[in-house]
Protein backbone atom coordinates (compact mmCIF):
# COMPACT_ATOMS: atom_id res chain seq x y z
CA UNK A 1 0.00 0.00 0.00
CA UNK A 2 3.05 2.07 0.75
CA UNK A 3 4.31 2.05 -2.24
CA UNK A 4 1.68 2.65 -3.92
CA UNK A 5 0.21 5.66 -2.75
CA UNK A 6 2.77 7.77 -5.00
CA UNK A 7 0.70 6.17 -8.10
CA UNK A 8 -2.67 6.62 -6.10
CA UNK A 9 -2.02 10.32 -5.74
CA UNK A 10 -1.11 10.82 -9.18
CA UNK A 11 -4.93 9.24 -10.21
CA UNK A 12 -7.28 11.45 -8.30
CA UNK A 13 -8.76 14.18 -10.14
CA UNK A 14 -7.95 17.78 -8.19
CA UNK A 15 -10.31 20.21 -8.37
CA UNK A 16 -10.29 23.66 -7.20
CA UNK A 17 -12.78 25.12 -4.79
CA UNK A 18 -13.13 29.03 -3.87
CA UNK A 19 -12.78 29.97 -0.26
CA UNK A 20 -14.86 32.43 1.59
CA UNK A 21 -15.66 33.28 5.14
CA UNK A 22 -17.22 30.99 7.40
CA UNK A 23 -19.82 32.87 9.44
CA UNK A 24 -20.49 29.55 11.91
CA UNK A 25 -17.73 27.92 13.54
CA UNK A 26 -17.01 24.36 12.11
CA UNK A 27 -19.19 21.13 13.59
CA UNK A 28 -17.91 19.10 16.19
CA UNK A 29 -19.34 16.04 16.63
CA UNK A 30 -18.11 14.18 19.76
CA UNK A 31 -18.35 11.16 17.90
CA UNK A 32 -16.77 11.47 14.87
CA UNK A 33 -14.62 15.45 15.13
CA UNK A 34 -14.50 18.26 13.89
CA UNK A 35 -15.99 18.86 9.89
CA UNK A 36 -17.11 21.84 7.82
CA UNK A 37 -20.57 20.02 6.99
CA UNK A 38 -21.43 20.85 3.23
CA UNK A 39 -23.94 23.63 3.76
CA UNK A 40 -21.03 25.86 5.00
CA UNK A 41 -18.86 27.83 3.34
CA UNK A 42 -15.24 26.88 3.81
CA UNK A 43 -12.47 29.38 5.11
CA UNK A 44 -8.96 29.00 5.90
CA UNK A 45 -9.38 27.62 9.99
CA UNK A 46 -7.56 29.85 12.87
CA UNK A 47 -4.85 29.54 15.14
CA UNK A 48 -7.46 28.17 18.04
CA UNK A 49 -9.31 26.13 15.37
CA UNK A 50 -6.57 24.11 14.22
CA UNK A 51 -5.79 23.43 18.65
CA UNK A 52 -9.09 23.11 19.39
CA UNK A 53 -9.11 19.89 16.58
CA UNK A 54 -6.16 18.78 18.07
CA UNK A 55 -6.60 18.40 21.36
CA UNK A 56 -9.95 16.53 20.32
CA UNK A 57 -8.70 14.46 18.02
CA UNK A 58 -6.08 13.32 20.68
CA UNK A 59 -7.98 13.15 23.75
CA UNK A 60 -12.16 14.10 23.55
CA UNK A 61 -13.16 11.55 20.56
CA UNK A 62 -14.27 8.41 21.15
CA UNK A 63 -12.06 7.42 17.75
CA UNK A 64 -8.69 8.30 19.31
CA UNK A 65 -9.27 5.44 22.11
CA UNK A 66 -11.23 3.18 19.74
CA UNK A 67 -8.52 2.95 17.24
CA UNK A 68 -5.56 2.46 19.74
CA UNK A 69 -8.19 -0.22 21.54
CA UNK A 70 -8.83 -1.90 18.18
CA UNK A 71 -5.25 -1.71 17.16
CA UNK A 72 -3.98 -3.24 20.85
CA UNK A 73 -6.55 -6.55 20.63
CA UNK A 74 -4.99 -7.22 17.52
CA UNK A 75 -1.47 -7.11 18.12
CA UNK A 76 -2.43 -8.86 21.54
CA UNK A 77 -4.08 -11.90 19.44
CA UNK A 78 -0.92 -12.33 16.93
CA UNK A 79 1.24 -11.94 20.37
CA UNK A 80 3.18 -8.84 18.65
CA UNK A 81 5.52 -7.53 20.30
CA UNK A 82 6.22 -11.04 22.17
CA UNK A 83 8.28 -9.01 24.08
CA UNK A 84 5.04 -7.64 25.87
CA UNK A 85 3.73 -11.32 26.78
CA UNK A 86 0.25 -11.82 27.20
CA UNK A 87 -2.21 -11.26 30.02
CA UNK A 88 -4.18 -8.18 31.13
CA UNK A 89 -0.38 -6.30 31.79
CA UNK A 90 0.81 -7.20 28.22
CA UNK A 91 -2.50 -5.66 27.09
CA UNK A 92 -2.69 -2.85 28.73
CA UNK A 93 1.22 -2.40 27.34
CA UNK A 94 0.32 -2.41 23.88
CA UNK A 95 -2.73 -0.35 24.35
CA UNK A 96 -0.47 2.48 25.56
CA UNK A 97 1.71 1.95 23.02
CA UNK A 98 -0.51 2.37 20.40
CA UNK A 99 -2.24 5.41 21.64
CA UNK A 100 1.04 7.01 21.92
CA UNK A 101 2.07 6.05 18.67
CA UNK A 102 -1.37 7.25 16.97
CA UNK A 103 -1.28 10.42 18.98
CA UNK A 104 2.25 11.44 17.63
CA UNK A 105 1.10 10.99 14.54
CA UNK A 106 -1.95 13.29 14.60
CA UNK A 107 0.44 15.74 16.14
CA UNK A 108 3.00 15.46 13.24
CA UNK A 109 0.17 15.44 11.06
CA UNK A 110 -1.45 18.31 11.95
CA UNK A 111 1.87 20.19 12.96
CA UNK A 112 2.71 19.59 9.24
CA UNK A 113 -0.11 21.09 8.29
CA UNK A 114 -0.44 24.10 10.25
CA UNK A 115 3.01 24.96 8.87
CA UNK A 116 2.18 24.71 5.57
CA UNK A 117 -1.37 26.54 5.86
CA UNK A 118 -2.79 23.41 4.99
CA UNK A 119 -6.19 22.17 6.20
CA UNK A 120 -6.79 19.81 8.66
CA UNK A 121 -10.46 19.46 9.48
CA UNK A 122 -12.54 17.09 7.01
CA UNK A 123 -14.53 19.12 4.85
CA UNK A 124 -18.12 17.24 3.58
CA UNK A 125 -18.91 16.76 0.05
CA UNK A 126 -21.07 19.11 -1.56
CA UNK A 127 -22.49 16.02 -3.71
CA UNK A 128 -25.56 13.92 -2.08
CA UNK A 129 -24.97 10.37 -4.25
CA UNK A 130 -23.57 7.56 -2.15
CA UNK A 131 -20.91 6.46 -3.98
CA UNK A 132 -19.32 9.72 -5.06
CA UNK A 133 -19.29 10.63 -1.46
CA UNK A 134 -17.64 7.61 -0.42
CA UNK A 135 -14.85 8.28 -3.41
CA UNK A 136 -14.64 11.95 -1.76
CA UNK A 137 -14.01 10.50 1.69
CA UNK A 138 -11.00 7.97 0.64
CA UNK A 139 -9.72 11.37 -1.44
CA UNK A 140 -9.89 13.57 1.44
CA UNK A 141 -6.99 11.43 2.92
CA UNK A 142 -4.92 12.12 -0.05
CA UNK A 143 -5.94 15.62 -0.15
CA UNK A 144 -6.89 18.41 1.11
CA UNK A 145 -7.07 22.65 1.10
CA UNK A 146 -4.36 25.07 0.88
CA UNK A 147 -4.41 28.52 2.39
CA UNK A 148 -6.10 29.35 -1.33
CA UNK A 149 -9.19 26.88 -0.70
CA UNK A 150 -7.43 24.87 -3.74
CA UNK A 151 -7.32 21.14 -3.60
CA UNK A 152 -3.60 20.02 -3.14
CA UNK A 153 -1.62 16.70 -2.31
CA UNK A 154 -2.32 15.93 1.93
CA UNK A 155 1.50 15.45 2.19
CA UNK A 156 1.20 16.38 5.92
CA UNK A 157 -1.08 13.44 6.60
CA UNK A 158 0.47 10.94 4.70
CA UNK A 159 4.46 11.92 5.81
CA UNK A 160 3.49 12.63 9.41
CA UNK A 161 1.72 8.90 9.54
CA UNK A 162 4.67 6.96 8.22
CA UNK A 163 7.72 8.69 9.64
CA UNK A 164 5.97 8.32 13.14
CA UNK A 165 5.13 5.10 11.91
CA UNK A 166 8.93 4.43 11.64
CA UNK A 167 10.15 6.42 14.79
CA UNK A 168 7.50 4.14 16.67
CA UNK A 169 10.07 1.30 15.88
CA UNK A 170 12.59 2.70 18.29
CA UNK A 171 10.28 2.61 21.47
CA UNK A 172 8.54 -0.85 20.79
CA UNK A 173 10.67 -3.59 20.92
CA UNK A 174 11.95 -5.87 18.71
CA UNK A 175 10.13 -3.89 15.49
CA UNK A 176 11.22 -3.19 12.11
CA UNK A 177 11.07 0.50 10.37
CA UNK A 178 10.62 -1.43 6.80
CA UNK A 179 7.55 -3.88 8.20
CA UNK A 180 5.74 -3.13 11.34
CA UNK A 181 6.61 0.79 11.11
CA UNK A 182 5.20 1.01 7.79
CA UNK A 183 2.25 -1.30 8.85
CA UNK A 184 1.37 1.48 11.69
CA UNK A 185 1.31 4.12 8.74
CA UNK A 186 -0.93 1.92 6.86
CA UNK A 187 -2.96 1.38 10.41
CA UNK A 188 -3.27 5.42 10.40
CA UNK A 189 -4.36 5.89 6.81
CA UNK A 190 -6.98 3.26 7.51
CA UNK A 191 -8.34 4.95 10.62
CA UNK A 192 -8.48 8.18 8.77
CA UNK A 193 -10.67 6.58 5.96
CA UNK A 194 -13.15 5.09 8.81
CA UNK A 195 -12.76 8.46 10.39
CA UNK A 196 -13.72 10.48 6.98
CA UNK A 197 -16.72 7.90 6.39
CA UNK A 198 -18.16 8.40 9.84
CA UNK A 199 -17.96 12.71 9.29
CA UNK A 200 -19.21 12.08 5.72
CA UNK A 201 -22.16 9.91 6.85
CA UNK A 202 -23.10 10.76 10.19
CA UNK A 203 -25.67 12.46 10.98
CA UNK A 204 -25.10 16.22 12.11
CA UNK A 205 -26.94 16.56 15.17
CA UNK A 206 -24.50 18.49 18.10
CA UNK A 207 -25.01 21.39 15.74
CA UNK A 208 -29.14 21.06 15.78
CA UNK A 209 -29.24 20.77 19.65
CA UNK A 210 -27.22 24.55 20.17
CA UNK A 211 -29.43 25.82 17.86
CA UNK A 212 -32.23 24.42 19.34
CA UNK A 213 -30.90 25.74 22.92
CA UNK A 214 -30.20 29.08 21.80
CA UNK A 215 -34.18 29.28 20.34
CA UNK A 216 -35.14 28.15 23.50
CA UNK A 217 -33.00 30.35 26.05
CA UNK A 218 -33.77 33.13 23.70
CA UNK A 219 -37.71 32.79 23.80
CA UNK A 220 -36.79 32.61 27.10
CA UNK A 221 -35.21 35.85 27.90
CA UNK A 222 -37.66 37.32 26.06
CA UNK A 223 -40.71 37.98 28.68
CA UNK A 224 -38.63 39.10 30.84
CA UNK A 225 -36.92 41.72 28.88
CA UNK A 226 -40.20 42.63 27.86
CA UNK A 227 -41.32 43.46 31.34
CA UNK A 228 -38.47 45.61 31.89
Amino acid sequence: MFLLLPILLLTIPLHAQDAANITNPSQADMLVGTRVPRGMTWSTPTTEERLRVLWRGLALSPGAYIRSTFTAASHHLDNKPKDFGQGWGAYAKRNLNSFVTYSLQDVASEGLAAASGYEMRYIQCKCTRVLPRIRHALWFNLVTYNREGKTVVNWPNIVGSYSIGMLSTTYTPNQKWSAQGIQMGNSAMAFGFVSSLLQEFTPSRLLRLRKKRSSKETALSSPVEASN
